[in-house]
């Protein structure tokens, strides 16, 4: 499930747009000492009904997990480690989620 976030400009093909959405999921733990999330960011779409929803995929990447904060990440109490995971991958991409 993706986060709203505080828009950030990223510059797209000439273009830039404003991200408003943000997006982990892990695609690698290596149940011992590091995992890697995948992270991408999407613009944010208005329906006729005033709905808003993820839009474009404007920016994406990885960070890996390691050391004390990968132990840290493991700490956590099962309905925690989503918001954990997601709050330290935000401080890392210097986002602010709402």
């Amino acid at each position: 499930m993706a986060k709203q976030i505080s828009p950030v400009n990223v510059w797209v093909n000439g273009e830039s747009k404003s991200a408003e959405y943000f997006k982990v999921t892990c695609i690698n733990d290596n149940y011992e000492s590091s995992a890697t999330n995948y992270w991408q960011l999407f613009t944010k779409v208005v329906d006729a009904e005033g709905v808003e929803s993820m839009g474009e995929q404007v920016a994406q990447g990885n960070l890996t997990i390691d050391g004390a904060d990968y132990i840290a990440w493991g700490d956590q109490p099962a309905m925690a480690i989503n918001a954990w995971i997601y709050n330290w991958s935000a401080e890392k991409l210097n986002l602010e989620i709402l």
